[in-house]
């Protein structure tokens, strides 16, 4: 497994463009996969996300089974900041390194979803996305245990979690339109489990994967 760091350039054409439709920066990624087409493993999918806390310089990040060949989309609307465009380091040593008891910052985006029908005439059930921040923080309280970690409480004997951002992401996907719901989540968790969190990593979190949603990621806490 892989984790690629790249730098989006908003201000290019294509890069706006792919910035504003998920279904257009997931093409872009997926072709940039040495073996096709791109399949799930035993090790791990295919995974993404975008960070825009600094609008200007966006970061995609990317989780993937094999090493990806990034530099004709570096050309396209890479941004180069401090030097450097993408950086793909290997996954598997800190996967490796995951041991019970360890505390990690994380980020993750998900799409924070119920199934449910329209109206009650309606046959078919659909997939709505929760509203208030206490709704989407149990939605991923209730998935941490079977995830491989807990949240350490704060000093206020809350858990160490926030909801940073989200909204619906609406966009074209051939001729159809298609809306996904997208929470952000920023905090501390505990490593409870190390085998369920590396799948976690690996394959992710909800649905919408394909649309950079469920990709989590961990850092060292400052």
């Amino acid at each position: 497994m892989f984790l690629t760091r790249f730098n989006v350039n908003p201000r290019s054409r294509i890069g706006a463009r792919y910035l504003q439709n998920p279904q257009q920066l997931h093409a872009a990624i997926y072709g940039a996969m040495p073996t096709q087409p791109v399949v799930a493993t035993d090790e791990g999918r295919l995974l993404w996300r975008v960070d825009r806390e600094n609008p200007k310089e966006p970061v995609l990040w990317v989780v993937s089974p094999e090493r990806p060949a990034f530099d004709p989309l570096a050309e396209k609307v890479g941004l180069s900041v401090e030097g450097s465009v993408y950086q793909t380091r290997p996954y598997t040593p800190l996967l490796d390194r995951l041991a019970q008891g360890q505390v990690y910052a994380f980020r993750l985006a998900a799409n924070v979803s119920h199934s449910g029908r329209q109206t009650e005439e309606s046959t078919q059930t659909q997939r709505f996305g929760h509203v208030t921040a206490a709704q989407r923080l149990k939605w991923l309280t209730e998935r941490a245990t079977r995830s491989g970690f807990s949240f350490p409480l704060t000093v206020d004997d809350e858990p160490d979690v926030a909801v940073v951002g989200g909204g619906n992401k609406s966009f074209r996907r051939d001729r159809m339109r298609v809306t996904v719901a997208v929470s952000e989540f920023m905090g501390r968790l505990e490593v409870t489990d190390p085998s369920a969190l590396r799948h976690t990593l690996t394959d992710g979190i909800g649905h919408a994967r394909a649309y950079g949603c469920g990709l989590l990621t961990l850092a060292l806490p400052k």
